[in-house]
């Protein structure tokens, strides 16, 4: 449920948010009237090196050219940033809130900012820079800066939707000149800078020690578990190409009996046959699902021991090309063993031994008796 604020004395969140704009309603552009309050983005950049570290603080720059044919009294500036980046200052004329259909999505930090100024046409203005954190889970990251002609944000899926506080996000005219690594040479109201992160991340995954006897049902507790930065776990829209899946391969001498939800045979050729499951994280839309810091998932498997005499040695291990793992941390525990022991055989009833020699065994032992009796006598 979203929390409640209070913006000029209306209690919902996104009742709020229309308020801070001004009740703009979206607006039918007459002949000509769209150009007439075009605002075109053409600077964007920050500061710190290329690749930022985890915790670092930046600021962003950002500025516009009023391309239009007459002046502007106000501006709707929105700004976002991706999960893995935070705002550290909140302005007491934006709009905050977190959108992100599925849980398992990668989510956005939203903000919708009303600046009252005056921009005549052809002038250029720049924000207030803003500022923003690295947060731990942060690899492949971008914030984005539009201008919002008299359109209301999507409220609906936000959010934790809550005005700023402190100052006024503010623009003010363009002095001096655009740094080249800044330019943004295009027509567009909108672009995104991206920002890399010097972080890591480890996939891992569980193996298992297993022992019964022979015809008894077992079960293999597999897992697969992520750590450290986030990643896609999905490379396309449509969630059919998985980042990584987990290729299961059981010892010769065992039967799968019963198969986890999500895993399915792999090459059907292949003898003993193998299983590759995939993690389950989907969503709808064109939202990308992530893995991310502390993500477990368990493949129990249930295997049956057919012939002790050829169990071997079975593996588990992350399936995905060597280019897309070459960034985790541990390629070591990208592989674990799965093993198999047959115990019981001592239980049972001793060697046997032959009829006639245990027959031997007894007539010796019966003249042996009755020749010490003889000489007892």
């Amino acid at each position: 449920m979203n929390r409640r604020v209070r913006l000029g004395g209306v209690g919902a969140a996104a009742a709020a948010a229309v308020m801070v704009l001004g009740a703009q309603a979206p607006v039918a552009y007459g002949t000509g009237q769209e150009d007439a309050d075009r605002l075109t983005l053409d600077r964007l950049g920050r500061d710190g090196p290329e690749t930022l570290d985890v915790g670092s603080a930046f600021e962003v720059r950002a500025g516009f050219t009023h391309h239009g044919k007459r002046p502007l009294r106000r501006i709707v500036i929105s700004l976002d940033a991706s999960e893995g980046l935070s705002f550290t200052r909140e302005y007491r004329n934006c709009v905050y809130g977190t959108e992100a259909r599925n849980i398992s999505a990668r989510a956005e930090y939203r903000a919708l900012c009303l600046i009252r100024t005056r921009v005549e046409p052809g002038e250029s203005i720049d924000l207030t820079p803003l500022s923003l954190k690295v947060g731990k889970g942060a690899l492949e990251e971008h914030v984005g800066v539009s201008y919002a002609i008299a359109m209301q944000a999507p409220y609906s899926q936000w959010r934790n939707i809550h005005r700023g506080r402190g100052e006024e996000l503010t623009a003010a005219p363009r002095t001096g000149v655009v740094p080249p690594d800044e330019r943004r040479y295009t027509d567009l109201l909108s672009a995104q800078l991206d920002v890399s992160v010097d972080n890591a991340w480890d996939m891992e995954v569980k193996g298992a020690a297993l022992k019964g006897r022979k015809g008894e049902t077992l079960t293999a507790r597999l897992a697969l578990e992520h750590h450290g930065a986030s990643v896609r776990a999905q490379l396309d829209a449509e969630n059919s190409i998985p980042f990584a899946r987990v290729e299961v391969r059981f010892p010769k001498g065992v039967k799968v009996v019963s198969v986890p939800e999500g895993c399915g045979r792999g090459d059907v050729r292949s003898r003993p046959p193998y299983y590759l499951c995939e993690y389950g994280l989907y969503t709808t839309g064109f939202d990308l699902p992530v893995l991310r810091d502390g993500f477990h998932m368990d493949f129990p498997f249930k295997v049956r021991i057919d012939d002790p005499s050829e169990l071997g040695a079975g593996t588990v291990r992350v399936d995905a090309p060597a280019e897309r793992l070459r960034d985790d941390a541990d390629p070591g525990n990208s592989t674990a063993p799965i093993t198999v022991e047959a115990i019981g055989a001592s239980d049972g009833p001793g060697p046997l031994v032959p009829a006639a020699v245990a027959g031997a065994m007894a007539l010796a032992g019966l003249l042996a008796f009755a020749l010490v009796r003889r000489r007892a006598r």
